[in-house]
């Protein structure tokens, strides 16, 4: 039997739409991603943040030294707005995702500081413990002043602890691109917000929406003047789909015979039938799992992809 461990796959689209993200990225010019539902913009995007990272590292105290170092030069948000949104929490949302990446740079320096303050506390404490017993069983501790050799020393601890409390200030936000997704939630007023932001942000901006949004974007010129970059997200070519399967992808969770996919006729009907929709595929391939399970088969016939399929939604959504 096989099973992945993770639901996202790169592939080439997932490389295009990568492409396009680094050249908004670099130029800090909006760009605007769309494609039908269920052809993987979302996965992709996430996984061009790295965005399921960034949030298991939260809260960043918490965060392993492993999740920490894993995101730690993340310097792209991902950004869902809620269905009913106000501009005020747009630029809430956002400015609070931001200075979530800024804070993974500032946990891991605090971290660093702690050591290196925790090494010196205990250097002093050791050697003040050191005087204090040569001061009291070597030497007439009334003398004043102390012997020579037994003043206490000045501690670098406050001057470093100041220092420290500088470089943090001087960390900056490392956020160079936000993606926004579902960009057709968003009304005139909050994509002006958005406007604003990139204007005094100096940073890319990427719309992730549905086929038609790079025309209702067109009616704002202020915003859509800004915009460097379309990109439109394609489904999975045939070959790119029968390479999944032939290479025994199946969603996380889901479990299949080795020898699965090995029907050509299957192969073309999984390919017909989700027309390289991702999230419909995704879908088809749990259904068939489930039906082989329940009728305690171990190959994936005709039958079962097209019983799938009757127990499916099949449309566009």
């Amino acid at each position: 039997m096989s099973s992945a461990p993770s639901d996202f796959v790169v592939t080439k689209e997932h490389r295009r739409f990568a492409e396009f993200c680094d050249a908004c990225r670099h130029y800090r010019y909006i760009g605007l991603c769309y494609g039908a539902p269920g052809v993987g913009k979302t996965l992709s995007a996430r996984a061009y943040a790295n965005w399921d990272q960034v949030e298991v590292s939260a809260p960043v105290q918490d965060a392993s030294p492993t999740a920490l170092m894993a995101v730690l030069e993340s310097d792209t948000v991902f950004y869902t707005p809620a269905v009913v949104h106000t501009p005020a929490q747009v630029e809430h949302d956002i400015r609070r995702l931001r200075s979530t990446l800024r804070s993974l740079r500032v946990e891991d320096l605090e971290r660093k500081q702690r050591v290196q303050l925790d090494a010196i506390r205990a250097h002093e404490r050791a050697a003040e413990e050191e005087r204090q017993r040569r001061l009291f069983t070597e030497f007439d501790w009334y003398a004043d002043p102390p012997p020579e050799g037994l003043t206490k020393p000045a501690s670098p601890y406050m001057r470093l602890a100041h220092e420290h409390h500088h470089a943090l200030a001087q960390i900056a936000d490392p956020t160079t691109l936000v993606i926004i997704d579902e960009a057709d939630l968003l009304k005139m007023t909050a994509l002006e917000q958005v406007r604003a932001i990139f204007d005094n942000g100096g940073i890319g901006v990427v719309f992730i929406g549905m086929p038609g949004i790079e025309k209702r974007l067109s009616r704002y010129p202020q915003l859509y003047s800004r915009v460097g970059f379309v990109h439109a997200f394609r489904p999975l070519s045939a070959a790119e789909v029968r390479g999944l399967l032939q290479h025994q992808w199946v969603p996380a969770g889901v479990v299949l015979p080795e020898d699965g996919w090995a029907d050509e006729e299957v192969l073309a009907a999984i390919i017909r039938i989700t027309g390289g929709n991702f999230r419909l595929l995704h879908r088809l391939v749990t259904q068939v799992a489930r039906l082989l399970e329940i009728n305690a088969m171990q190959k994936v016939t005709c039958q079962v992809v097209e019983t799938a399929r009757e127990s499916l939604v099949i449309g566009t959504a």
